[in-house]
């Protein structure tokens, strides 16, 4: 019984923490608030007797994507700005292509994630979970890869740098 409430305690302090993260303005705020919702998961899953992936949880999201989020809100050098101005078209390609991206995942894992869950125990060695991830899972792996590499280049591109090539000045020099 008392597990139950440990559990259910902390998924309370993980939706929190993740909602502080998507309301609040200061991104460092909102990154500080997503280490604290991954630190929830992990104990939740120490709670589901799955304790490599609590150290999973810990060790790469917590500390090193927490690092790489904590980087790019440096890169960027965040403050008070308005906003860029975008067409339409843009607007539409972006959102039509976010919820093509979403709805696809989605899909796979109603259709073949849910189908191939394993009839015993839960078993959270590393090498049941590699076999898992690359077997059943890579089309997901992948797609969360695409979506990465998405977020670097558009960190880079609002961050305003122009890159290792120069403005054309009109001059051709030798």
């Amino acid at each position: 019984m008392i597990t139950f409430a440990i559990f259910f305690f902390f998924a309370a302090v993980a939706v929190i923490f993740a909602a502080v993260v998507v309301l609040h303005r200061n991104p460092v705020v909102g990154a500080l608030s997503l280490v604290a919702s991954f630190f929830a998961l992990a104990v939740m899953y120490v709670l589901l007797e799955a304790p490599f992936l609590a150290a999973l949880q810990v060790i790469v999201y917590a500390g090193a994507i927490m690092v790489l989020f904590l980087f790019v809100i440096m890169l960027l050098n965040l403050q008070h700005q308005e906003e860029p101005r975008t067409r339409p078209v843009q607007q539409f390609l972006g959102y039509t292509s976010s919820a093509a991206f979403g709805l696809a995942l989605i899909y796979y894992l109603a259709k073949f994630g849910v189908t191939k869950l394993p009839d015993g125990p839960f078993v959270s060695d590393a090498r049941t979970v590699g076999i898992r991830m690359f077997e059943a899972y890579i089309f997901p792996f992948e797609m969360v890869s695409i979506l990465l590499l998405a977020a670097i280049v558009g960190a880079l591109i609002l961050s305003g740098r122009t890159g290792a090539i120069p403005p054309p000045t009109g001059e051709n020099k030798l």
